[in-house]
Parts: C-alpha cells; structure tokens; sequence
C-alpha cells in the first residue's frame, strides 16, 4: 500500500505549484502516470508550465468533476447526468408539486443553490431534519423541496451525487488506480468531501494535496514559508476610464518590449469586463477574455430572448430582433414609449397593427410548446446562422435552445413556458476556447495561476469578495464552525472572514503586479480596499505616451516611412497579388510557408523542371508519386508530346507568364494548367478558374500578338490532376478578347509600381483574410 496523503502547505506564491511540477516531471522521467486536479481555467496554465523545458509525457490536467467521472467510468458505475439548467426545471417542478402554484424561475434557482450547498457538504434532505429546522417555516419548505426534488430525479445524478458516488467508490477501491501519482493543486480551500475522497484515494497512489492553510484535522507533510517573491505598486486614477487607458497603454508598452503576451495578464471584477474590452479594441491589444459566456451573450441567443419578452414587455430594442417590425421600432425609440398598451396603440397609428397582432399571434404558446419552440427557433432565427462562430454552430445553437424548451416543459405553459424558457436559456453556459493574449481575468480566473507581470484593476472595497452572507434558508446560528464541519458532516457557518485570504492571493498573482483603483465613478466616490493597495494614500498612475491614435495631439496618426523597396523579379500570377495589396504581397513573401506543399504541387513542380518528359523520366514520376501512376500511365503518350514549365516572355526584364505545359499542332497552340484533383469537374467550373487568374489569359494574348500569322488559335485547357482534361472556352481565342487586354493593362500598371517599389497598402475587404493584418496600419476590419 502507498504512503498516506501528503499535504503540502504554503501561503500564496510560496512556490507550492512549482514545487510540485517538479514531482511530477520526475515521475513521468520515470515512467509513471500523473494526474493533475485543479480548476478548469488552470489547464492551459498548468501544460504551459509543464512543457517550458519541453515535452512531458504522462501528465495529464483533469478538474475535480473529471476525477469523479473517470473514477466512475473506470468502475461502470456512471448514471445520467442532470445539468444545471435541468436541476433547476426539476426544482421547480418540486415546488409546483408541493404548492399547486407555478413557482418563479428565480425562486427555484435559490432553492437549487441551497440544494447544491447542502448535498456539497454530504447532507441529504433526511439531514435537514427537526434539529435543524426548529420552528423555522422557510427550512423544512427547504427540507421538503430537497426531498422531492430527489425523488423526481431519480435514478439520474446531479453534479453532486457525483461526487458523493467517487467519494463512496473511492473509499472501497479494490484495484489500483489509473494514474501512480495524484497532485491537487491551484484550490484556495477544500470541502470536506473532496478530503475524504483524496484521502481515499492516497491509500492506491502517491497523492499530493496543496493548500494555503492546514484543513482542520489535518498535518501539513511539508510547509513552505513565505517569500517576498511579488513587486507590487499601487497607484490611483480619477475615475474607471481614466484607469483603464492608462493599463492598456501600460500593456502596449509591455509588449513593444517584447513580453510575451501569455505572461502578462488584467484581474478586474466580472462585471467590469465589457467595458474595458470595447477600450481594447482602440488599442488594438490581443486580449484573451475568459470569462464564461452563456448562450445569451450570442447574438441568436440575445435576439431569441428578446423575442420570448417581447408579449410580456415590449420595448424598442427588443422589437428589433424582428425586421418586419423595425418601423415599429424606431417610432417607439422617437416616442419613448413601451409596454404593450403603449406600442399597440403606436402600431395602430402607424399602420402595423396587423403586422404587430400577427407576431404576438406567433408568440402565443400552443398546447405542445416544445414543438413550437422548435419551430420559432428554425423559422424566425436562420438568418443568423452566418453570425455563430465555430464554438457555436447552428446545430448546436438548436440543440441548446431544444434541451432548454423540453426543461421548461416539465414546468410551466403558456405564457409561464416563454418565462422558464427564457430563464433557462440564460443559465445555459457555452464552451469557451479564447484565442490566446494577454489574458483578461476575474478573481476565480486567476486562482492558482502566476504571471511574469499583472494589473489587479478597479480594487475598491466589495469589488473583490467571497460573497459571504447568511443564507435564506438555513439561519447562521444553526449552522457549525469549519472545524466541526470536517469532523462531522453539517452546514459550515458562512461568515469566516475569507476575504482576507482572497486578498492574499490576489497580491501573489505575479512577480510584478500593479494595483489601481478609481477615486470616483458616475455613482459617487469610491474606497480603496486597504488590503489590496495599502494604508496610505497611494500615488497617481505616472504618465506614459500614448498608445492609441484618438490619444493623439494632432488628428493624424502615424504613418511609418516608406521608401522604395527592391522586390527582384516577379511571375505574373504574383503580379496580380502584388495589384490587389502591394504590402500584403511583400509581407506574405517573407513569411515562410507553414504548411508541406501537397504531393501534386511536387509533382507539377518536377514536371516543370523537366521541361519535357521520356519514359525513364515517366517511371520516375510513377515512383517517386504512386496515387498518380494510374493517371501518368493513362495519359503517358500525351503528356509525353507537351513542353513543361514555359516561361512567356523567354526574355526581357518584365513580368513573365509561367505556364504548366503547352502544345502545338500547327497554328493551334494549347496552354495547360494543371489544377488540385477533384476541385475541377466542367467547363463552366474550369472558364471560372481561369477568368480568376491574369497568367493563362494574358500567355493567350501574348501569343496571338507576338506570333501573329503563325499562332492562329490558343486554346486553355485545365487539367485535373488524377482527371481529365478540360477544355476551358469552346472554339478558343482567335482575337484578343477584352478580358485579355484588361489584363495587359493591368499587368503593365502594376509593374510600374512594382518596378518603382511601391509597397502601399491596399485597406478593404481583402483585410478580412489577410495574414498579416497586424503588421499593417492601415488595414481595416
């Protein structure tokens, strides 16, 4: 049996992660297979520190919720989950139950919290029994919902019973575990069932537990003593915009001095976030926003709330997610009116009151809701399919809206089902995968992570808190001190004065934290959290140049120098990239490709450098590319007659045509373009193709111009690789078609500039795709 657990203590940024990290890359150099618990937001955090000195095999990042599933999985024993938006439908189908009374979604929500906290603790609604309850009427209400919420749900578990479940399988654990050694890491504090199971789970691998202070009972294994291992400055700002500009100026300064995005970081309350992103965005700063969205907070989600309120409450915003009724809309934002007396009597005015009574028609709830909420979600919503982003696609958006309409179902009808529907939808959280940056943070978020250099924002008093606060149901003076709740499964008394300890961490978030706060917002004056910025008045934010154009003296912004640039030679096709943007064609040039050119690309390429094939050179190519030897051997004597890899002109100083391969039968010439296989299949696919490129068209009027008399006729050809050849304009070019001329104009244009050295920017819809729109100051999105 392996040694018991091993309690590492410290205070915030004492070393305590790095310590471990240490103990896990010497289990994994010897072979063994660790895993590391600890909050989700931590994952990226955790594999970023892991990896710093290369790769590591055998760590793996799971959240304590994994744990319970995979000690589950592995036992056979796992049952249905109920999620939270489906605990809180089975809530209120509880209440509804006892009471014959539909309950408010808000009301079954604090039940369900109160569910969470209880079953959290290990108790169950026998738990909350006579002792507890007294003459209290609100607890055995409580007591009585938590017990047929249970019998509701069945043989279905919460996220709850899942751990009560691990806890129950880990402490009769027959087998040895997957993994040889446990770390728990990145907690402020731990229950006392997440202990125990920990504790079981010791005695089958090596497990270490991380804490900033010993859990009552416990004895620390190893303690580490502070270190003064942070540089915190505090400064203070007029108000929340002035603080705010001033830290993104900070950070342009950071990164123009080469810190890595990924070690720098803003710790902000939650509900500060927006505001400083669309600051942010004027600065054009890559920001990392982890906060957890929910399915509100897209547009189709935003627009189908609005919709399900509009019956109840109609206003001007919440009339514009119909296009229909936009009019309607815009009058009652002149006139300032809403509710739905006011806007039918408006819509009447203006001549849509059939319009307005045919939608509130529409919104009216029909006997079988769950269907006709599938039905508004797909008939009045699809022109939003376009705006979802790939984290959120249609299907998935429909999936959501569906599981939160059959929820509602088992509740509320009617008009009460728009209600719960909308509740639910609200509590409906979405997968979040940010694209990386300068991580933006609340206080949650940053537990258990550290940064080179961080900005602790808006630290004013109740801006960061636990939240402690008696409980509605459950009074303070019947719950137990932390100690006894360790000991004997109860309800731990909810003030304990941990903001203390949240302050403590905050201050250890990085080696180099600056805390500010605002003097006064538009509500008032404001305190300074003394814990977090000091006791004595601190200085104001020192000045830093400006690090947005509006925060230029004069109106216009910078413009770098350019001078003429020598670019060497160029092809035509590329000419014609150079003419749609000259910047991005300079600056695409220098990068390196990121990807292996396909085997086809490799294959045109060795035909061009062979300029004319045999067969010994045939049986190479069949060698070297054996998904084309079937198609080379097909049309061997073909591509035996052709010229590979012609440049056109042969000579001269000017842009050249390069083209794949050519042939000639008398006055006839024929130009062939070999293309990917499968993206080609007809003629009119193939004449598309070509009309998208400068080369092959202007070759053809090259031809005809230069070899008049004895080239008559060029024909195009596309030819699929793998497929067959296809020719592009039926009859071919006798004349110089307009399209061709324009070509040459533009061709002898661009080459001017080309030749000049111009590398000016081109803004416009182009910058949508540009891979280096980043470098470029003019580009536009």
């Amino acid at each position: 049996m392996t040694s018991p657990l091993k309690l590492l203590v410290g205070p915030p940024a004492a070393g305590k992660t790095t310590r471990l990290l240490q103990i896990a890359k010497d289990a994994t150099q010897a072979g063994k297979r660790v895993w590391w618990v600890g909050l989700p937001s931590q994952r990226s955090y955790i594999y970023r520190r892991a990896t710093e000195s290369g790769a590591l095999l055998g760590l793996e990042f799971l959240s304590s919720q994994q744990v319970y599933y995979r000690l589950l999985a592995h036992a056979l024993k796992l049952k249905p989950l109920i999620k939270q938006t489906g605990r809180i439908a089975y809530v209120g189908e509880a209440l509804l139950n006892i009471r014959r009374e539909l309950p408010a979604p808000g009301e079954a929500r604090l039940f369900t919290y109160a569910i969470a906290e209880a079953k959290r603790y290990g108790l169950s609604h026998r738990d909350i029994d006579s002792k507890i309850a007294g003459e209290d009427e609100e607890t055995r209400r409580f007591r009585e919902v938590f017990r047929v919420y249970e019998a509701i749900k069945g043989e279905q578990w919460d996220y709850d019973d899942f751990r009560s479940e691990a806890l129950k399988l880990a402490q009769k654990l027959p087998s040895p575990l997957e993994p040889d050694l446990i770390i728990v890491d990145g907690f402020r504090e731990i229950g006392p069932l997440e202990l125990r199971l920990y504790q079981a789970l010791a005695q089958h691998a090596e497990l270490w537990l991380a804490l900033p202070t010993i859990p009552p009972g416990e004895t620390a294994s190893e303690v580490l003593k502070p270190r003064a291992s942070s540089q915190v400055s505090s400064y203070r700002a007029a108000n929340p915009v002035a603080e705010a500009r001033w830290v993104l100026r900070s950070l342009k300064r950071d990164l123009a001095q080469g810190l890595d995005p990924l070690k720098l970081a803003v710790i902000l309350p939650e509900q500060e976030n927006k505001a400083f992103l669309s600051l942010a965005d004027e600065y054009g700063l890559p920001m990392m926003d982890e906060a957890p969205r929910a399915l509100a907070d897209s547009l189709a989600g935003r627009m189908l709330l609005d919709l399900l309120e509009l019956p109840d409450y109609p206003t001007a915003s919440k009339l514009l997610a119909i296009p229909e009724l936009s009019p309607l809309a815009k009058a009652a934002l002149n006139e300032g009116v809403a509710g739905l007396e006011a806007i039918t009597v408006l819509a009447k005015s203006l001549g849509l009151s059939e319009v307005w009574q045919k939608w509130l028609a529409l919104l009216e709830v029909p006997a079988d809701e769950v269907a006709w909420a599938k039905s508004l979600v797909e008939a009045i919503l699809p022109e939003l399919r376009q705006d979802l982003s790939d984290a959120l696609s249609w299907e998935k958006f429909q999936d959501y809206a569906g599981e939160r309409a059959q929820e509602a179902s088992r509740v509320a009808k009617g008009a009460q089902f728009r209600k719960w529907w909308a509740a639910l939808l609200q509590e409906t959280s979405l997968p979040q995968r940010p694209a990386g940056g300068i991580a933006l943070l609340s206080a949650k978020l940053a537990s258990g992570r550290r940064f080179q250099k961080a900005y602790l924002m808006h630290a004013v008093e109740g801006a960061y808190t636990i939240g402690e606060g008696e409980d509605y149901f459950i009074p303070e003076e019947q719950r137990q001190p932390l100690a006894n709740v360790f000991d004997k499964l109860a309800l731990p008394k909810r003030f304990l004065g941990r903001d203390s300890a949240l302050f403590a961490e905050l201050l250890g978030r990085a080696d180099e934290l600056i805390v500010s706060y605002p003097e006064a917002d538009q509500g008032g004056p404001l305190i300074a959290e003394p814990e977090l910025v000091g006791w004595q008045t601190p200085p104001r934010l020192p000045e830093l140049p400006a690090g947005s154009r509006l925060e230029l003296s004069s109106e216009q912004g910078y413009k770098a120098k350019r001078e003429a640039l020598d670019f060497g030679t160029i092809n035509l096709q590329k000419l014609m990239r150079y003419d749609d943007c000259a910047f991005r064609y300079w600056a695409e040039e220098k990068i390196p490709a990121e990807e292996e050119s396909p085997w086809w690309l490799k294959l045109l390429n060795d035909l061009r450098n062979y300029r004319k094939l045999n067969s010994a050179r045939l049986e190479v190519l069949k060698e070297n590319y054996p998904q084309a030897a079937v198609w080379l051997n097909l049309h061997a004597d073909k591509l035996m007659q052709l010229n590979y890899g012609i440049p056109l002109p042969e000579d001269g100083d000017g842009p050249k045509a390069y083209i794949d391969a050519a042939g000639r039968s008398g006055s006839e010439v024929t130009l062939y373009r070999f293309s990917e296989p499968g993206r080609i299949g007809n003629a009119t696919a193939a004449a598309e193709y070509i009309n998208k490129r400068w080369n092959e068209l202007w070759a053809a009027g090259y031809m005809l111009e230069s070899y008049a008399g004895r080239i008559q006729r060029v024909n195009i050809t596309v030819w699929p690789v793998l497929g067959e050849p296809i020719d592009t304009f039926e009859g071919g070019i006798g004349y110089l078609w307009r399209r061709i001329t324009n070509r040459q104009e533009k061709a002898q244009q661009a080459y001017g500039r080309f030749a000049a050295g111009d590398a000016s920017p081109k803004p416009g819809f182009r910058c949508r795709d540009c891979r280096v729109f980043d470098l470029c100051r003019e580009g536009q999105r």
